[in-house]
C-alpha cells in the first residue's frame, strides 16, 4: 500500500501526517511569493496610497499622531512598517507628537520584549507606546451607537488624535471575512461592551462569514466604528505562506482594504476539489491559543461533509484563553445546543457576549462535525469544555476519525488554516465573496 507523508507547521517546527495515498483528496496550502524588497513594498505603499492623499499630507508642526498597531495574536510584521511610515511623515522635522497605541481588544497584555519584537526595538525605545485596556471604561470616549444599536466606546487617545493611522494584517478571519482595515480599531482599541456586541452579531449569522466582506453585517458594523472614532487611514500587509511580505496596501480604510482582500485572495483562499470525510487543519499561524485556533476549524467546515470529522492541529500554549471572563463563560455553555445558546445566556445573566458569540459558532461545527483536538498545550479537559475530543497524538485522532469514517474515508490537510478561506472548487469563485456561502446544516451531536 503506497503512503504519503503531509507537514502541517507546528509551533516552531512540523507535524508529520502519513496516510494511504488512495485516502488523500487534497493538501491546500497557501502560496508563496514574496517581494524580493520588503521596505521597498512598504514605501511605494505609502507613496501610492489607495483611496486619499498620502499621510504625509495631513500633518503639520505639532500634529498629534497615534499609530494602532494590532498585537501578537496576528503576524503583522509592524517592525518593517513602522519606520518607513515615520519617515513618511517627517517626524523629526515637524516636531510631531506621536504615540503608538497597541491594540489589544480583550486579549492578554504584551511583554516588553514582545513589544520590542513586534514593533521594533529602536521604535519601542524612541516612542511612548502604551497598551489598550478592554475594561478599563476610564480610558473611553462614548460616541453614541452604531445603526445596529452598538455602542461605540473607543479608547480615549484616538478620539483625541489629529492623525490615526492603523497597521494590520490581512488573512481570511471567520467573523470580519479578512482581517485588517477597520478592524485595527473595532475590537481592537473599544471597550469590551463594543467587542461584545459585534462578536454577538455573528454568532447569529446562519454561514460561515469566513472568506467574505460584502453584506458581512460584522465587518460594516466595525468599519462604522472605526469611521465615527475617526481613523483617518492604514497600512496593511498581506504575507505569503511563508509569513513573507508579498504586497502593502494604504491609504483609506475601506478602498485600501478592498484592494489588499484582492490580493490576500490569490494567497489564502484555498480550493479543494470535494467536500471531504475527515479534514485535518492546522491552526497556523493563529496558534497561541484556542480563542484563536478555532479559526482553523471554522476554515475546515467550509470543506467537511455533515457528520464528518474535523482534526484540529494546535500547539495552544495558553490552552483556551488567558481571559478568565471568557473562559468562565465557555464554561457554562457547555453542551448547550448553539441554538439555544443566546437564550440561554441571557436567562443566566450571562454578560461576556464576547465569548457568548465565539460559544456559539463553536457550538454549530460540533453539530457538523467530530472534533478533536491534538495538541501539546490543550487538556482533555480543556476539549471537554469545548465539546471536542482530545487525542495525544495525530495518529491516536486519525485512527479515531477512520474508524468512524471507514477505511475508505476521504482526507483534506489545511496546512494553515489559522489564515485561510478553504473552498469547494466551483462553489465559490475568487471574485465571488457574498455572505450566501455553503453552509453544511446542523446534524446530530455526536462527539
Amino acid at each position: 500500500m503506497r503512503t504519503v507523508t503531509v507537514q502541517l507547521p507546528y509551533a516552531d517546527h512540523t507535524m508529520s501526517l502519513t496516510l494511504p495515498q488512495a485516502n488523500l483528496l487534497a493538501v491546500a496550502s497557501p502560496a508563496t511569493f514574496p517581494v524580493p524588497d520588503p521596505e521597498k513594498e512598504v514605501c511605494r505603499a505609502l507613496q501610492e496610497p489607495i483611496g486619499m492623499g498620502r499621510f504625509s499630507s495631513l500633518v503639520q508642526r505639532g500634529t498629534q499622531v497615534v499609530i494602532v498597531v494590532d498585537d501578537i495574536t496576528r503576524p503583522t510584521p509592524a517592525y518593517r512598517v513602522l519606520p518607513p511610515l515615520l519617515e513618511e511623515l517627517k517626524v523629526g522635522d515637524l516636531e510631531l507628537r506621536v504615540q503608538i497605541l497597541l491594540a489589544l481588544a480583550t486579549h492578554r497584555p504584551m511583554t516588553e520584549s514582545e513589544v520590542a519584537t513586534k514593533i521594533g526595538a529602536e521604535v519601542a525605545a524612541r516612542y511612548q507606546w502604551v497598551q489598550h485596556d478592554s475594561t478599563d471604561h476610564r480610558q473611553m470616549v462614548s460616541l453614541g451607537r452604531t445603526l445596529n444599536g452598538t455602542p461605540i466606546e473607543v479608547n480615549r487617545m484616538i478620539v483625541d488624535a489629529d492623525v490615526t493611522i492603523g497597521i494590520g494584517n490581512i488573512m481570511a478571519h471567520p467573523l470580519a471575512g479578512w482581517g485588517g482595515g477597520g478592524k485595527i480599531i473595532q475590537p481592537g482599541v473599544c471597550s469590551e461592551r463594543t467587542t461584545d456586541a459585534t462578536h454577538l452579531l455573528s454568532g447569529q449569522v446562519p454561514v460561515s462569514a469566513l472568506g467574505k466582506v460584502d453584506g458581512n453585517v460584522v465587518r460594516l458594523e466595525m468599519e462604522e466604528v472605526a469611521r465615527r472614532a475617526g481613523l483617518t487611514g492604514i497600512v496593511n500587509t498581506v504575507l505569503d505562506g511563508n509569513g513573507a511580505i508579498m504586497r502593502v496596501v494604504a491609504g483609506d480604510m475601506v478602498a485600501a482594504h478592498r484592494a489588499g482582500v484582492e490580493a490576500a485572495r490569490s494567497i489564502w483562499q484555498v480550493e479543494v476539489p470535494a467536500l471531504a470525510d475527515i479534514v485535518v487543519v492546522s491552526s497556523h499561524p493563529s496558534d497561541i491559543d484556542y480563542w484563536q485556533a478555532l479559526r482553523g476549524i471554522l476554515c475546515a467546515e467550509n470543506v467537511v461533509k455533515r457528520g464528518g470529522e474535523i482534526i484540529l492541529v494546535t500547539p495552544s500554549p495558553e490552552r483556551i484563553t488567558t481571559n478568565p471572563a471568557h473562559l468562565q463563560t465557555l464554561t457554562m455553555l457547555t453542551g448547550v445546543p448553539s441554538r439555544e445558546i443566546l437564550v440561554f445566556a441571557r436567562r443566566h445573566g450571562l454578560t461576556d457576549f464576547n465569548a457568548v458569540g465565539s460559544a456559539m459558532l463553536t457550538g454549530r461545527v460540533n453539530e457538523t462535525a467530530f472534533v478533536t483536538v491534538v495538541s501539546d498545550g490543550m487538556t482533555p479537559d480543556d476539549c471537554a469544555i469545548l465539546g471536542h475530543d482530545y487525542a495525544a497524538t495525530l495518529d491516536e485522532a486519525m485512527a479515531r476519525a477512520f474508524a468512524r469514517q471507514g477505511s475508505e474515508a476521504m482526507v483534506t490537510v489545511l496546512t494553515h488554516g489559522g489564515a485561510s478561506y478553504a473552498v469547494v472548487s466551483g462553489r465559490t469563485s475568487k471574485g465571488s465573496d457574498t455572505m450566501s456561502g455553503a453552509s453544511q446544516g446542523p446534524a446530530s451531536r455526536r462527539n
